[in-house]
């Protein structure tokens, strides 16, 4: 991943007792939180893009609207954590343990299912507001008669 930090860059807080602490705005891109005790800590809109939280505890912790962007969550306890308005996306979350946690609501706009959806309601080779030439020939164009 091209735009991560470089790892001398990265804060080093691998297996570190936060709990209940207040991080809440702080720029933790890139942080190395592995195995770290996050209960109940608050990361209201903090940053945590590409960070590693592989393995920790972060139960009942507050993700509100932090950024998560390419976040390594394999493993987190999670459960009753808030992670409602944060940015998820690209965040591994393979084997997490969520119950109760707070989610955000999923962005349907943008998963390929429903992009290939739109795409199957258009006809191939036109753009929306074009009709064909058959439409006109039978007077379906939505002009006026003449």
């Amino acid at each position: 991943m091209a735009n991560e930090p470089a790892k001398s860059e990265r804060i080093n807080w691998k297996g570190a007792d936060l709990r209940g602490v207040n991080l809440a705005g702080v720029n933790l891109e890139g942080a190395d939180l592995r195995a770290s005790d996050l209960r109940g800590t608050n990361f209201t809109g903090t940053n945590l893009r590409y960070a590693d939280l592989r393995g920790a505890s972060v139960q009942g912790a507050n993700f509100q609207n932090a950024s998560l962007y390419g976040a390594r969550m394999q493993g987190v306890e999670a459960a009753q954590a808030d992670f409602r308005g944060a940015d998820l996306r690209l965040a591994n979350l393979g084997g997490a343990y969520l119950e109760g946690a707070m989610m955000p609501p999923p962005d349907l706009g943008s998963w390929p299912s429903e992009i290939a959806k739109v795409n199957r309601q258009k006809p191939a080779g036109q753009e929306q507001g074009q009709s064909s030439g058959n439409e006109k020939l039978n007077g379906r164009d939505g002009g006026h008669s003449l």
